[in-house]
């Protein structure tokens, strides 16, 4: 919290999915705790059996299964099934893509006060959006945004205006002029964010600099 106050220091946390005693229910408070405290990004990570570490301790107390190719991640323990696993893998997968990837800074902050907890808001819009999908991987940026989108409009009731305008702020803010087809009937050309209302760091890699703070101005054409 002090580093996120006072300094400019880009903060990447890591919380591990599978620890052994941790049930799905304290990983959503450690997860919670860890939004409010605004890392610019979270590291959803799955637990791995790696050689030689002491974590193999904890195999038959917890029974913890792991997959027995690289890169050794657990399956499932006594706390968590392989099904809630998956969802889990699921959850971390998606978490990167959208909020961590900086590519949807505005619209995930809106997506996670939809819940009064951040790891369910986000949590069911996984679990949505695989049921679209059907895969982890190979989602384009822009049917990644069509869904958010969808999402957040119709199974969150979030009025469109604002969700549109928000993802095409959060494309803007990534350098993207090119306005996806869906948002076409709720952004006028008048709608823009000039070069000099963004925050830059000089020097700063592109996926950090899209987590610094977004402008507060919202021009409606």
């Amino acid at each position: 919290a002090f580093l996120r106050s006072t300094t400019g220091v880009h903060i990447h946390a890591d919380l591990i999915v599978g620890l052994p005693g941790e049930t799905l229910e304290s990983f959503a408070t450690g997860f919670d705790r860890l939004v409010r405290m605004q890392p610019q990004e979270i590291q959803v990570g799955i637990l791995k059996r790696l050689r030689g570490t002491p974590i193999i301790r904890h195999d038959q107390d917890w029974s913890m299964l792991y997959d027995t190719s690289p890169p050794y991640e657990i399956l499932r323990n006594r706390l968590l099934d392989f099904v809630t696993m998956q969802r889990m893998k699921r959850f971390a997968r998606y978490w990167d893509m959208v909020a961590n990837s900086g590519n949807f800074h505005e619209t995930t902050a809106i997506l996670l006060d939809s819940e009064s907890s951040a790891f369910a808001a986000f949590l069911a819009f996984s679990d949505w959006l695989f049921q679209k999908e059907q895969r982890r991987h190979g989602i384009a940026l822009e049917r990644l945004a069509e869904r958010l989108f969808s999402y957040l409009t119709e199974t969150k009731s979030i009025a469109q205006q604002q969700i549109a305008e928000a993802i095409w702020r959060d494309f803007q803010r990534a350098g993207r002029k090119s306005k996806p087809p869906f948002l076409q009937p709720y952004i006028p050309d008048s709608l823009k964010l000039t070069s000099d209302s963004q925050t830059k760091s000089a020097g700063a890699p592109k996926r950090q600099e899209r987590h610094l703070t977004p402008p507060t101005t919202h021009a409606v054409g």
